[in-house]
């Protein structure tokens, strides 16, 4: 039997986060940079709005993209005040919350940029009011990308407990420094374990995956599945949104 990677979940992923970065304090970041550079990963890209990056997303087809869904939505900003120990203090709170206009995004795989045809946002993510339930965006391009291949979607329920390696282009840090993160953009992949599958139920399965952050030392940060850190232990940061989970199927 031949070896191939198969993209197994995207965009509503939920992994949970104890620390503010995102890798192994103990472990070089090189290596996880050499991680993303494997060939297998050139279909993970990155989301712009305007000039301002966004997200990241991942290549399911030559013309096809799929992402977070709330990488589109756009909102107005009014003044407000919350009260914070004891003190008030001014925020903006979004109002007026709207799909951003597909014209406004551009999408770049491997440092090639395409612009995108057509947005379709999940209706039930739509229906929820913006409130995370199917946080789903498909796109398709006015061109082609030819020239690298497509992530397979996976198509089995049998993710429980399986290795993953999840790639992104968000802020990264270690994860016992959260003064360490930084959002530089980079293309980083990790890995993790699917701990729990729960969330709404499609067809008698839960439709949200979540990872913990196995810390190498402090088992006590451990709260889903095994506490015993992969090679590269790696969860999401701000910018992963919409980034790829990989898995190693036979096939």
């Amino acid at each position: 039997m031949t070896k191939s990677i198969k993209i197994i979940f995207l965009a509503v992923l939920m992994f949970l986060t104890y620390f503010g970065g995102i890798i192994r304090h103990d472990v070089k970041k090189k290596l996880y940079l050499q991680l993303a550079k494997e060939k297998q990963f050139d279909c993970v890209g990155e989301v712009y709005r305007d000039s301002t990056f966004s997200g990241s997303c991942v290549l399911i087809g030559k013309s096809y993209i799929l992402t977070a869904a709330h990488i589109f939505i756009e909102s107005d900003f009014r003044p407000d005040t919350l009260k914070i120990n004891g003190q008030t203090v001014i925020v903006n709170q979004p109002f007026n919350q709207r799909v951003g206009k597909i014209s406004r995004y551009t999408f770049k795989i491997k440092g090639e940029k395409k612009e995108g045809d057509v947005l379709f946002i999940h209706p039930d993510y739509l229906a929820s009011k913006f409130k995370g339930s199917c946080d789903i965006a498909f796109i398709r391009l006015k061109d082609p990308i030819t020239d690298i291949k497509p992530a397979l979607l996976n198509t089995s329920t049998n993710e429980l407990t399986s290795k993953v390696v999840g790639v992104g282009f968000g802020a990264t840090g270690v994860a016992n420094d959260p003064g360490s993160v930084t959002g530089k953009g980079e293309k980083l992949a990790g890995e993790n374990v699917v701990d729990s599958i729960v969330g709404d139920s499609y067809e008698g399965n839960g439709t949200r995956m979540y990872c913990d952050f196995d810390h190498p030392t402090d088992k006590s940060c451990n709260k889903l599945g095994s506490p015993i850190p992969e090679k590269l232990e790696y969860t999401i940061s701000g910018g992963d949104s919409g980034g790829g989970l990989f898995r190693k199927v036979s096939g």
